[in-house]
């Protein structure tokens, strides 16, 4: 069984995460402003379909490859087996999803050079 401690400096994560979310959320804004604006000039066909069956394929991976070993967190057991693989999953798909965003900058880049 695996044993976290609680973590020293959780209000300075929060106060992250908020930060995080923040810009998040400006950027989102700012990125369907932009794309409304270059509705023309934009090839939309299979992108968001794409997009979406590669958010629910890794959603669907992630999940049956999860761990479910408890957790003991504050001296407490978490050992409910869906919410375990839900929470694996959570953290799973956003890892991938920013490898392939990484991917696809680095990809798009070098393709705009040529």
């Amino acid at each position: 069984m695996i044993n976290y401690a609680s973590p020293t400096f959780v209000s300075l994560v929060l106060w992250v995460l908020y930060v995080l979310l923040a810009l998040a959320l400006g950027l989102t804004a700012w990125s369907v402003l932009r794309g409304t604006r270059l509705q023309g000039r934009l090839p939309h066909g299979r992108l968001p379909w794409a997009v979406a069956a590669l958010v629910v394929l890794t959603m669907g991976i992630s999940w049956l490859v999860a761990s479910t070993e408890p957790l003991r967190v504050n001296g407490k057991t978490y050992d409910n087996v869906f919410w375990l693989r839900t929470s694996d999953m959570l953290i799973g798909t956003s890892a991938v999803l920013m490898a392939v965003a990484v991917a696809l900058v680095v990809i798009g880049y070098f393709r705009k050079k040529r």
